[in-house]
């Protein structure tokens, strides 16, 4: 075995800052704490629709694509899904990559080049950051949500600046707040901006029939590219890339994340257009989920909340040592609520990221609430 030992020097230092991660396996607790916000997959609504099963002699839905989409992983199945998505969400186009990361990642490290510049939300997810980051453009983050901050790095972009970029999270994977879409648009017109948005945490869950926030605000049209991903409320895997044909052409002939990687298989693609079948339909979940929310938020805790009107729910308590010992009291009780720590999130910024999922109760919630008064 080679010598490894040079590993540990970071690993003690997380060790020493009370942030090591490890990955841990499902303990039967109340889910407090998965992306799965309609209970599609907790409850195995895909398979239950008997659509899915891969031996089924009617139904041969391979479990490899035998390559790139530009190789021989393309099939009619992913280019037909594609457009029964881009016509759900009302854009021309839609192109599918393997996950949320591979998306984001996908898009942003080619749509700007040398010259160009990108503005992003300080609480952008790392997917976001990672793409920005594999890019040739100039990059620069503003205060989350400040429209005054953000126009004022616009003002200040170099001259000649090129094409420029703002993007952002509609649902904020941590904080669980909107971004202000209306303002975003005001100033991508402004300034002659494109914008970008990550609907990950809103599909399903935000707008009529669960089809995000640009949609449910009318803005859908204004972006030049919406990433909606599967791996959430939608209860499946993968993601989709919205927009223009030309936006489509443009992913396919440069964004490395497509190119050079297998595609998904035709069985993940026939997951995908099931649960696109059913969550729409699930008014009466969003409804409910809708409920737990708003008692939530009404509840009067011993830390300070967040203020959000989604699943994603934040309670702060800060340093990693206290967050943990408050995660570990709720998993001693049977819920299954984990901290998050720095340096995921600044410091002082340790938190419980409690997750509300229309399969939860009243009853599991109200002893989640009495734990933390």
């Amino acid at each position: 075995m080679p010598d490894d030992h040079f590993l540990d020097r970071k690993l003690n230092d997380r060790r020493q800052q009370n942030a090591f991660r490890q990955l841990r396996l499902p303990e039967g607790k109340t889910d407090f704490c998965s992306n799965d916000y309609l209970g599609i997959a907790t409850n195995g609504l895909i398979e239950a629709t008997g659509l899915i099963e891969a031996n089924a002699p009617a139904l041969p839905f391979s479990h490899g694509s035998s390559g790139s989409r530009l190789l021989a992983g393309n099939y009619p199945l992913i280019e037909e899904t594609e457009k029964t998505l881009a016509v759900f969400h009302q854009a021309a186009a839609g192109l599918i990559f393997n996950s949320g990361y591979d998306a984001n990642l996908g898009v942003l490290s080619c749509i700007a080049g040398r010259g160009d510049t990108i503005f992003y939300d300080q609480l952008s997810h790392a997917s976001i950051r990672d793409g920005i980051r594999l890019s040739f453009a100039q990059a620069f983050s503003f205060l989350h949500n400040d429209m005054a901050d953000l126009e004022k790095k616009l003002q200040m972009a170099r001259q000649p600046a090129g094409t420029l970029f703002i993007v952002t999270e509609s649902v904020f994977s941590m904080d669980g707040d909107q971004a202000p879409l209306p303002e975003l648009v005001a100033l991508c017109r402004k300034y002659d901006a494109h914008l970008i948005v990550d609907e990950a945490h809103a599909t399903g869950v935000v707008g009529p029939k669960g089809a995000g926030l640009a949609q449910a605000l009318g803005l859908h049209q204004e972006c030049l590219a919406r990433i909606h991903t599967f791996g959430k409320a939608v209860g499946c895997h993968g993601a989709i890339v919205l927009g223009s044909d030309r936006l489509r052409d443009w992913l396919v002939n440069f964004s490395r994340a497509l190119i050079y990687t297998t595609a998904l298989p035709a069985a993940s693609v026939q997951a995908i257009r099931i649960a696109y079948e059913l969550f729409p339909k699930l008014e009466s979940e969003r409804d409910f989920l809708q409920k737990l929310i708003d008692r939530f938020q009404q509840a009067s805790l011993a830390f300070d909340k967040l203020e959000s009107r989604t699943p994603i729910q934040g309670v702060i308590v800060p340093g990693n040592e206290a967050v943990r010992e408050v995660a570990a009291r709720l998993q001693s009780a049977g819920l299954d609520v984990r901290p998050i720590l720095y340096p995921t999130v600044p410091k002082g910024g340790e938190r419980l990221r409690i997750v509300l999922h229309a399969f939860n109760t009243v009853e599991e919630l109200d002893r989640l609430i009495a734990i933390l008064k």
